[in-house]
């Protein structure tokens, strides 16, 4: 197979630029934090929101209570400040969101108010720095007028352009909402999914016979992948559950591109950076085609030159990503560092560096929860619950401390997927995760306790703890294959 020329030297320039020193971890956990914190301005300047409103209803708007309750919406919005200086609150069906990120404790809480915003041609609210106490107030008071009222005097938008409220706006109804189905053909996502399986096959037929590779198709898939997470990131995590014994890299490939997308997503990262991270991830195994089969599906441990053979896969998934034109360097890099480990302990060698980039831990970390979860020639699968402890176990040497704690939050101890038996007898698969709560998914109801189906219905594991004795073990997972189901199918 040819080789770029140019490859060692860029294998060389890699390891000369590596910055990603202790001042990078730190900054990256203040990001994380950073974000955390945004959010919860945003929940606080939507309750504050509400109350205000709500002030105005009941007193006249000198009142103190309501000139109160306008005081703390502005110390929220102030603080929401000092992160961002516009706040865009997306009304979606019957649910807020905030960017990309969905509001369910609050869609519940403020649902009467979500159904008359809707009812008064509101799609979306947009807080613009600049906004003072008097301009808000004028709002509510247009926005707390009848129906039939705000429509007959030409609709909202118009009222606050008459009454010069400029720091605020409307979306209009629908803004948010997904195009209506009759307008497009909508692939599901297992069906994308499957696209993305396809599309490696292709990528690795080129590999074996030395042609340029369908970049195009990579970024693709990619691109579809990333909306799906933005849209539904749970969902999509449960397409990860998806597995083939006789083609392990392919679905593999694919599963690490879902999961390093849903963690990026997490952090504070753009959509052109996870395009990036999510090519590198895609694309971090194709050194593996270069691999004899041999050795890849053998059963019994690999030889001492066998092991050798296999450590070459990050070097030569690199030297075919540099030669190929529109591979950004840091999905290369992605390739040549996801076994290199955060200790620096791994392969190959990252001759001064004090760790793998970003990227790279990333792929690493969701690499090996994959490869546990999944049946190898020579292991059995884990249950989801022992790998996530296996990475806890494991941060700070084999995987970076943070993005561990990142990825227990977004996964939970039981992850979308895993099929569970609750302290009742009965078997699930859990459907969500409860935010601050890893431990206590929301799980789908499938089997009785003494193993008939029944109508899927959800329970909280919470409640279930609440009730159970002391000490008793509330929900345990169960390894799909022991009791022929396919959990995926009770996620659609």
């Amino acid at each position: 197979m040819r080789r770029s020329a140019r490859a060692p030297e860029a294998r060389r320039d890699m390891n000369a630029k590596y910055r990603n020193g202790e001042e990078d971890r730190k900054r990256e956990a203040l990001d994380y934090f950073r974000s955390k914190g945004l959010l919860e301005r945003v929940r606080e300047v939507l309750k504050d929101f509400s109350s205000a409103k709500k002030s105005l209803l009941l007193y006249p708007p000198q009142h103190e209570i309501c000139l109160d309750s306008v005081s703390r919406f502005m110390r929220s919005f102030h603080e929401y400040l000092r992160y961002r200086d516009s706040l865009s609150l997306r009304i979606v069906g019957e649910e807020f969101f905030f960017e990309e990120r969905l509001l369910a404790r609050e869609s519940v809480l403020y649902y009467p108010l979500l159904q008359e915003l809707r009812s008064k041609g509101v799609g979306g609210l947009n807080f613009l720095a600049g906004l003072e106490a008097g301009e808000f107030l004028e709002f509510l008071k247009l926005l707390n007028l009848g129906e039939e009222e705000i429509a007959s005097r030409g609709g909202l938008p118009g009222l606050m352009e008459e009454h010069g409220i400029t720091h605020m706006a409307v979306d209009p109804p629908g803004t948010w909402e997904e195009k209506a189905s009759r307008l497009r053909e909508a692939a599901s996502a297992r069906e994308e999914y499957f696209e993305a399986v396809d599309v490696i096959r292709e990528l690795s037929e080129q590999v074996l016979h030395d042609r340029r590779l369908s970049v195009t198709k990579a970024n693709r898939v990619v691109g579809m992948m990333l909306n799906r997470v933005g849209e539904n990131r749970s969902a999509v995590l449960g397409l990860a559950t998806l597995k083939s014994y006789d083609e392990y890299t392919t679905f593999h490939s694919v599963n690490v591109l879902i999961l390093s997308l849903a963690l990026g997503s997490m952090l504070p990262l753009d959509r052109n950076a996870l395009m990036i991270l999510g090519t590198g991830a895609l694309l971090h195994d194709l050194g593996k085609v270069t691999i004899p089969k041999s050795i890849l599906t053998k059963r019994g441990p690999l030889t001492a030159a066998e092991w050798e053979e296999m450590k070459r896969h990050p070097v030569r998934g690199a030297d075919i990503l540099l030669a190929q034109p529109g591979v950004h360097p840091l999905s290369v890099l992605v390739a040549y560092e996801h076994h290199a480990r955060y200790d620096l302990t791994g392969y190959p060698r990252l001759n001064g560096a004090k760790k793998p980039s970003l990227f790279s831990r990333i792929v690493q970390l969701v690499d090996v929860y994959d490869a546990m979860t999944t049946v190898r020639p020579y292991q059995d699968a884990r249950t989801p619950e022992h790998a996530i402890r296996v990475l806890v176990r494991e941060k700070g040497t084999a995987f970076d401390p943070l993005l561990v704690k990142v990825f227990v939050d977004m996964m939970g101890l039981y992850p979308v997927g895993t099929l569970v038996r609750l302290y009742t007898g009965e078997l699930g698969v859990v459907y969500e995760q409860v935010e601050g709560d890893a431990s206590s998914p929301r799980v789908k109801v499938i089997r009785d306790p003494e193993g008939r189906e029944v109508e899927p219905f959800l329970v909280e594991v919470a409640r279930l703890r609440e009730r159970a004795a002391p000490g008793e073990e509330v929900i345990t997972s169960v390894k799909p294959d022991q009791v022929g189901l396919d959990p995926l199918a009770y996620l659609e």
